[in-house]
Protein backbone atom coordinates (compact mmCIF):
# COMPACT_ATOMS: atom_id res chain seq x y z
CA UNK A 1 0.00 0.00 0.00
CA UNK A 2 1.44 3.28 -1.34
CA UNK A 3 1.97 6.32 0.91
CA UNK A 4 -0.76 8.05 -1.02
CA UNK A 5 -3.16 4.99 -0.57
CA UNK A 6 -2.60 5.54 2.83
CA UNK A 7 -3.54 8.88 3.23
CA UNK A 8 -6.52 8.15 0.79
CA UNK A 9 -8.07 5.93 3.45
CA UNK A 10 -7.24 8.04 6.32
CA UNK A 11 -8.64 11.16 5.02
CA UNK A 12 -11.66 8.77 4.06
CA UNK A 13 -11.78 7.62 7.65
CA UNK A 14 -11.92 11.42 9.14
CA UNK A 15 -14.51 12.05 6.38
CA UNK A 16 -16.97 9.06 7.59
CA UNK A 17 -16.50 10.47 11.59
CA UNK A 18 -17.82 13.75 10.15
CA UNK A 19 -20.68 12.67 8.43
CA UNK A 20 -21.71 10.38 11.56
CA UNK A 21 -21.16 13.05 14.21
CA UNK A 22 -24.01 14.99 15.34
CA UNK A 23 -24.44 17.84 18.18
CA UNK A 24 -25.01 17.10 21.70
CA UNK A 25 -28.47 18.21 22.96
CA UNK A 26 -28.62 20.28 26.08
CA UNK A 27 -29.22 17.81 28.63
CA UNK A 28 -26.44 15.19 26.92
CA UNK A 29 -24.12 18.53 27.10
CA UNK A 30 -25.03 18.69 30.48
CA UNK A 31 -24.02 15.35 31.90
CA UNK A 32 -20.81 15.37 29.95
CA UNK A 33 -19.81 18.37 30.92
CA UNK A 34 -20.36 17.38 34.99
CA UNK A 35 -18.67 14.01 34.32
CA UNK A 36 -15.94 15.73 32.96
CA UNK A 37 -15.32 18.35 36.01
CA UNK A 38 -15.79 15.06 38.55
CA UNK A 39 -12.82 13.70 36.37
CA UNK A 40 -10.75 16.71 36.48
CA UNK A 41 -11.62 17.21 40.35
CA UNK A 42 -10.97 13.19 40.79
CA UNK A 43 -7.43 13.13 39.67
CA UNK A 44 -6.79 16.32 41.26
CA UNK A 45 -7.34 15.53 45.02
CA UNK A 46 -5.32 12.30 44.16
CA UNK A 47 -2.73 14.25 42.76
CA UNK A 48 -2.85 16.61 46.18
CA UNK A 49 -3.00 13.44 48.07
CA UNK A 50 -0.09 11.83 46.95
CA UNK A 51 2.06 15.11 47.14
CA UNK A 52 0.71 15.90 50.60
CA UNK A 53 2.23 12.34 51.64
CA UNK A 54 5.18 13.04 49.59
CA UNK A 55 5.96 15.87 51.64
CA UNK A 56 4.91 14.87 55.22
CA UNK A 57 7.05 11.50 54.52
CA UNK A 58 10.03 13.37 53.48
CA UNK A 59 10.19 16.13 55.49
Amino acid sequence: MSLKEKLQNHVASWKRILLLSRKPDDEEFGLLTRLTLLGVLLVGAIAYVIHLLYVILLS
